[in-house]
């Protein structure tokens, strides 16, 4: 909200106050006047202002996972593409369908040229032969060229075809539901890839908090073992000790905090979203450890790259059906009605030749009209044998897909049987890393404590609080493992739902 209507509202207020002023007598009324317009500035001025301020960052700009899936699934290129694809082929469908209407021409010429003419007959060669019209002139053949008219409509409608038109109305069906299952692949796989991706973000700045507290003991440590040694109570060597325990600590923050910008970097090109603006949910995915759901047979039915290799399978079977009804003959209903106009006389001069006449009236008005209506039917029976060949051929890619597709749900069954092993471990080490947690911060604690007070050397010290980040560390990790299982199974399954439940709950 802008501040301006509030600033040239003060100052309407106190152009009404001067006005009034002028007009007035007495220095009380002024005074309650500006008294007035003072009030009302210092009102609008600061909600104005405290309006046009931009609202913080709050909870609500934190990318959480399932808004990651949405952003994902509605502006990643890839997932853009095989949208419009899909939709091209319901268009090329639509426009299949039309094509088996029936189809009519019309057209109108107006030739100037001779017309020389032997009998016999032409081949007309695909068209490429020019049509030929008149007779033999009694005064052999003449430069002399007039103008001719011709106007026709055509009308022919393939109305029997015992089954082609079905046959490829199906064809273009079964690509367009091709389409649409590369298009939900595509999808889930994206989706999976930024739920991996997310996770391992997590991870990764859970690693940065841990280092960065492994950082601040060793440099309190540090600042310690300066001053012990400064005066005496301990050696010069737990000092250089000290600084190189306190420059491992800062390569390990060094290393993990360029691991983390990496994963950023990876889940801002899995989502399209810019690296800086990406602030991740910190907290549901550290809570209490997920349970476990039971595989669903019938969902693998449904996965979606299943169901790709099976609508591929349907397109190869559709193509293997188009190709066999393709060999069948179809009837067409035909209508034409055409006129024509010449410039050659249908009477003959006293020498018995035609009279030419070259101008337009005589040549292009139109002097007879036809008209027919009839059915046909073309039958190319040569290509019965190139249609069996490519039947085979049609059949065969249909059982190479069918391969393809066992393929597939091996795989997916073994993906399911990895996740199960991998939830289960998973599980029970985020159940015994707490122990392992405890153990360390306790011994961490004897070991500062038997430092201090000369019953332990560094050597000890130290390996007491490695032995706590790396503690910390498998903290984090176990339970992210369990979250990256069940998303692994959740893949196998073909259904993100049961994954993202527990996120919601």
């Amino acid at each position: 909200m802008s501040t301006t209507p509030q600033v040239n509202l003060c100052h309407s207020r106190r152009l009404t106050g001067d006005y009034n002023s002028a007009n007035e007598s007495g220095r009380a009324k002024r005074k309650n006047q500006r008294l007035l317009h003072w009030l009302l500035c210092w009102f609008f001025i600061p909600n104005g202002l405290l309006v046009a301020q931009p609202a913080r960052q709050d909870q609500d700009s934190v990318l959480t996972l399932a808004h990651a899936l949405d952003i994902t699934a509605q502006f990643y290129p890839s997932i853009k593409s095989k949208r419009i694809e899909t939709e091209a082929t319901r268009a090329d469908y639509s426009a299949r369908k039309a094509s088996f209407l029936p189809a009519g021409a019309i057209q109108a010429q107006a030739l100037y040229g001779t017309s020389n003419n032997v009998r016999g007959a032409y081949f007309p060669n695909e068209g490429t032969t020019n049509s030929v019209s008149s007779g033999i002139k009694n005064n052999g053949p003449t430069t002399d060229a007039v103008w001719t008219s011709l106007s026709s409509l055509n009308v022919n409608w393939r109305a029997i075809t015992f089954g082609r038109n079905k046959a490829e109305l199906a064809l273009f069906q079964s690509a367009t539901g091709r389409a649409e299952a590369d298009y939900r692949q595509e999808l889930f796989v994206q989706q999976v890839r930024v739920a991996d991706a997310y996770l391992m973000a997590l991870i990764m700045d859970q690693a940065v908090r841990v280092q960065e507290a492994n950082l601040n003991r060793v440099r309190a440590f540090r600042r310690v073992m300066q001053a012990n040694a400064r005066s005496g109570l301990r050696p010069g060597v737990d000092s250089s000790l000290a600084d190189a325990e306190l420059a491992k600590a800062q390569l390990l923050l060094l290393d993990s905090r360029r691991m983390a910008q990496q994963q950023r970097v990876q889940l801002g090109q899995l989502t399209g979203l810019p690296t800086v603006a990406i602030r991740l949910d910190t907290t549901t995915f550290q809570q209490a450890i997920p349970p476990d759901f039971a595989f669903s047979e019938a969902k693998l039915a449904t996965h979606p790259v299943l169901t790709y290799y099976q609508r591929q399978i349907d397109l190869d079977q559709a193509q293997t059906q188009a190709i066999r009804k393709s060999m069948l003959p179809a009837i067409s209903l035909n209508g034409s009605f055409w006129a024509r106009g010449s410039g050659i006389s249908d009477n003959l001069s006293p020498e018995g030749n035609f009279i030419y006449s070259p101008s337009l009236g005589a040549g292009l008005p139109f002097r007879v009209a036809n008209y027919f209506v009839g059915v046909s039917t073309v039958w190319r029976f040569t290509d019965l044998v190139r249609i069996q060949r490519e039947t085979r051929a049609q059949s065969l890619r249909t059982l190479a897909d069918q391969a393809r597709y066992d393929e597939q749900l091996l795989t997916l069954r073994g993906q399911q049987q990895t996740a199960d092993l991998q939830i289960r471990n998973a599980i029970e080490a985020a159940r015994q890393s707490p122990i392992q947690l405890g153990a360390a911060q306790a011994a961490y604690g004897q070991a500062q404590a038997r430092y201090g007070t000369g019953l332990a050397n560094i050597y000890e010290f130290t390996q007491a609080y490695t032995l706590l980040n790396r503690a910390e560390i498998d903290q984090a990790v176990a339970v992210n493992n369990v979250w990256r299982a069940l998303l692994l199974k959740s893949a196998a399954e073909g259904d993100l739902a049961d994954f993202t439940r527990l996120i919601t709950k």
